[in-house]
């Protein structure tokens, strides 16, 4: 399928296409038994996208049982209604969005271990976008998920104080990553799946355009 990235052999990117040259994306981490979500999209994203993937695969949407939502924007919360009453899987979220998001079942904090599909990944709080947004780190594999926490030059969704978020992106730079899955294609690399040098330059070049900010 055109609009699905294979990043691993058991982590896989949807682009939901929004317009030209933009799009939101689901992480889906594929397990032996068990399949997990990062984000769901709109209302009609997991009919239209992330069950026919899953189908295309030979994998059942059924398998879906742990979601994680980034933060609680409609692009990425608004299919999670969809996800519980087809698949019965839980929703969790940092615990300062969990008012946001109806849906939520679990409330994240930093530091906090989730398991999707057989992975394990660290929540990584990193505010400046939203107050819970979070990141999801994968140690063993050096992947970091950043939903819109890294957001280029975007500046219009830096929705807290610059520091707060120039302190979020800091933090990042500690950990060892090889792989970074941004939510959209942000400028300056434009793409979401990034590689090798690429995910330290991002952000990096995130810091540099939140500094010049007023």
């Amino acid at each position: 399928m055109k609009d699905v990235r294979k990043v691993a052999n058991d982590l896989y990117f949807i682009e939901q296409s929004l317009r030209p040259g933009w799009f939101v994306g689901v992480s889906v981490v594929l397990g032996s038994e068990k399949i997990g979500l990062v984000d769901t999209g709109f209302e009609r994203t997991p009919e239209e996208h992330i069950f026919p993937t899953l189908r295309n695969m030979g994998r059942k949407p059924e398998e879906i049982n742990y979601v994680v939502n980034t933060h609680r924007d409609g692009d990425h919360v608004l299919g999670n209604s969809v996800i519980k009453k087809e698949t019965g899987a839980k929703i969790a979220v940092h615990e300062l969005e969990a008012e946001a998001v109806e849906t939520a079942d679990i409330k994240l904090r930093d530091g906090d271990t989730v398991e999707l599909g057989d992975r394990k990944f660290m929540v990584v709080h990193t505010p400046g976008h939203r107050p819970g947004s979070i990141c999801l780190y994968d140690k063993d594999k050096c992947t970091l998920i950043t939903g819109d926490s890294v957001c280029g030059d975007r500046t219009d969704l830096i929705r807290m104080d610059k520091e707060i978020y120039i302190s979020s992106l800091r933090k990042l730079l500690d950990l060892k990553v090889e792989v970074m899955i941004m939510s959209h294609p942000f400028l300056p690399m434009g793409k979401s799946v990034l590689t090798e040098y690429e995910p330290e330059k991002m952000i990096r070049a995130s810091m540099s355009i939140a500094e010049k900010l007023q």
